[in-house]
């Protein structure tokens, strides 16, 4: 199956505004020790919405800690998530603009605090997070609109009551500098008001030439909690300032993965735009406030919403490598392309809000867990755009963009021309949803989760009239407790996206559906581990496909497939040790299709088969003074691509398949610390090891991370 490569999906998106984001929580420091016991027997709201255990959960659900992040050298969510099963992440190489995950064949949805976050928006800073969850499969019955796949939920820091904190400097490959602060404590003496303040200051360049990634960010929050406890408030502000540059580190893929000799291979260090015209500049305002408050230990009403304002600015030129040429190049010699402009201003607007009630009771046998909530997001946009591109037969000076050489690259500001900006049609959009849940547990022996939702969803823009979309859906699942250790159990979820627009007879579009079966089985022979394995098996039915009746018209008939199965686990053992492993099978195609050169086509960039071992210790040196080492390696493997391309010899279309490579790569640790001072040095990508993150047909490649070496000296107090 074609699919837009990753930087057309850029495009569209950021042009188009994707409109949704999330919010989380925070904890205190505690040792390494405990941080990983965190992963191993946390409770997770993701899930549930409610605070219960990841063994109560019958659905796939993984937890990353702060401290995990940290240990492998993660600079953000999407490099976080590496060692997580069922995920595919960094697909746009060395392109940090930003975060792109694939789960379970599907583009993830992302939360911050278990709120929508806009799409396409500025990466979230990693330092900023308490821990991340990744729920895997449908999960519209909590959150509305989302992918079939599954949603990252981002936690953020919180106040907390202790005070505490660190400040630390960072410098590393390609001239990293970065300084951080985390500081946090009460306010009163009452204990009832506490502060905290997060802050990132970042210069940085890039792999690729002429490349960067600089950062502001500050992230002040305060709370309230009661004496009794039963009241617990929290206000935080997020400003986020980066200047990075448009990097489009792709390449031709017969200049890279089918380069016809070693010599007419692209390094991915090439930039290939223009200097003078490359920029990247996102802005972030946000407000969030978060609140629960206990009227009894029977009710407790949790509350949240935020505001968040995103600007982004990106502007450069980009090769011309996407229509599907089997030959793209200007020259007999192969060696010229032609460029396109293409700069993008967006502004974002969101508003998002979840109240719900939580009711405790028993009824004879079963305790009830009870959630009845209504949750609202409303977002607009509005931006312009210019775009160019040659025509090679009937040229237009005065929008002609450049041709390069791309073996060696000359650069001319007189390659970008001057084109007045287009106005984008301002766009709106609004989701009001009700949802229903009850968890119920009978003498711990089994948990019966029912859950169910209402959704009716607006989509304007400007020039069109308001497409309305309403959809129902349902979550059910059971786990089993036949032994204090084993916990067997299978569950079936669905999710719903809306799908805008009209076919070609002016009917409105059906919304897309996601449905999961899963079963699977959780092994916990004592608090320091946890096993799981899981089966999973999602259709998502009304995609769209060609009329073959109809060439002009659009019907629902298309479905994809996605099965496989998941193996992770954790453990913590004696002396600060802590040891992860996963693995994933993901078996993701296209279902049914009128065009049966489609039908059973692999989804693009999904690798069949991926897998990751981490283990890291602390070892006691005396004194104040230890060290921790720690190592990991991640395997992804081969994905394959088939694409449809219209022959004018034979007049037929022909299917054309294209393998991308996979990978092994290694990631290292070795930590310091003595007293109050710490000194972490983190390298991924440990062998530098040149690989391709995605590959299209007749398209591009783009390269993955090269290596990256950090060296992070902190004072915690």
């Amino acid at each position: 199956m074609s699919t837009a490569f990753a930087k057309l999906a850029l495009r569209s998106t950021v042009a188009a505004g994707a409109l949704f984001a999330l919010p989380l929580h925070a904890e205190e420091t505690v040792d390494s020790t405990d941080d990983a016991a965190i992963v191993v027997t946390a409770n997770a709201e993701t899930a549930t919405k409610t605070d219960t255990a990841i063994v109560d959960v019958p659905q796939s659900l993984s937890v990353v800690s702060a401290d995990l992040i940290d240990a492998r050298g993660a600079i953000g969510v999407q490099e976080a998530l590496r060692y997580t099963p069922g995920m595919r992440t960094e697909l746009n190489g060395s392109d940090y603009r930003f975060d792109y995950m694939i789960l379970r064949g599907f583009q993830s949805t992302d939360f911050i605090d278990g709120m929508r976050q806009p799409d396409y928006t500025a990466r979230v800073e990693s330092y900023n997070l308490e821990r991340i969850e990744v729920l895997r499969g449908p999960s519209s019955v909590l959150y509305g609109q989302a992918a079939p796949g599954g949603i990252v939920n981002s936690m953020t820091k919180l106040p907390e009551f202790d005070f505490g904190g660190e400040v630390a400097v960072q410098y590393g490959s390609f001239d990293r500098k970065q300084v951080q602060a985390d500081v946090t404590g009460a306010l009163n003496s009452e204990g009832t008001l506490a502060a905290r303040f997060v802050g990132v200051y970042r210069d940085a360049d890039n792999q690729v030439d002429f490349g960067k990634d600089d950062r502001i960010f500050l992230a002040p929050s305060l709370r309230y909690r009661s004496t009794d406890g039963a009241t617990d408030i929290s206000l935080s502000g997020i400003y986020q300032r980066d200047r990075a540059a448009s990097i489009y580190s792709y390449f031709p893929v017969s200049a890279t993965l089918l380069a016809p000799s070693e010599d007419r291979v692209i390094p991915r260090g090439t930039y290939l735009g223009e200097p003078s015209h490359n920029y990247y500049n996102a802005d972030l305002y946000s407000g969030t406030l978060q609140a629960t408050h206990a009227f009894s230990d029977a009710v407790t009403w949790s509350g949240r919403a935020r505001y968040v304002h995103t600007i982004n600015d990106n502007g450069g030129l980009d090769l011309e490598v996407w229509n599907g040429d089997v030959n793209p190049y200007q020259d007999e010699d192969d060696r010229v392309l032609a460029r396109s402009l293409y700069d993008k201003y967006t502004r974002v607007g969101m508003f998002t809000a979840d109240n719900n009630l939580q009711l405790n009771f028993v009824t004879g046998p079963f305790t009830h867990k009870v959630l009845v909530g209504v949750d609202y997001l409303r977002a607009k946009s509005s931006g312009w755009m210019v775009y160019a591109v040659n025509d090679q037969d009937n040229p237009d000076p005065a929008t002609h963009v450049g041709d390069i050489d791309i073996y060696n690259p000359v650069y001319d500001p007189a390659s970008v021309p001057s084109i007045a900006p287009e106005p984008d049609a301002r766009s709106r959009n609004t989701q009001l949803g009700f949802y229903i849940q009850d968890q119920i547990d009978f003498a711990s022996l089994a948990t019966v989760v029912v859950s169910g939702r209402r959704d009716r969803a607006t989509a304007w823009s400007e020039g069109s009239e308001t497409d309305v979309t309403k959809a129902t859906t349902f979550r059910a699942g059971v786990i089993l407790h036949p032994t204090a250790t084993l916990s067997p159990y299978i569950s079936y979820s669905e999710s719903f996206t809306p799908v805008t627009g009209t076919d070609f007879y002016g009917d409105t579009f059906k919304p897309q559906r996601g449905k999961q079966w899963e079963g699977g089985v959780r092994w916990q022979p004592d608090r320091n581990t946890l096993v799981s394995v899981a089966y999973f098996d999602i259709k998502g039915t009304n995609l769209l496909a060609t009329d073959p009746d109809n060439g002009q018209n659009q019907i629902q008939v298309g479905t994809v497939t996605s099965k496989g199965f998941e193996i992770e686990a954790s453990r913590v053992l004696p002396g600060n040790y802590t040891f992860t492993a996963a693995y994933s099978h993901v078996k993701a195609r296209t279902g049914y299709n009128p065009d049966p050169l489609q039908v059973g086509l692999p989804i693009s960039a999904v690798p069949a088969d991926t897998a990751s071992v981490w283990g890291d210790k602390r070892f006691d040196l005396g004194g104040d003074l230890s060290v921790r080492v720690g190592a990991g390696l991640r395997w992804v493997g081969h994905t394959d691509e088939g694409a449809i391309f219209y022959d004018a010899d034979t007049d037929t279309n022909v299917l054309e398949r294209l393998r991308t490579p996979g990978f092994v790569l290694a990631d290292a640790l070795v930590g310091f610390e003595w007293g109050k001072w710490t000194l972490d040095i983190n390298a991924t990508n440990l062998f530098d090891k040149t690989y391709f993150a995605q590959c299209s047909v007749r398209s591009a490649c783009s390269y993955g991370y090269a290596r990256n070496v950090m060296g992070t000296l902190g004072y915690r107090f």
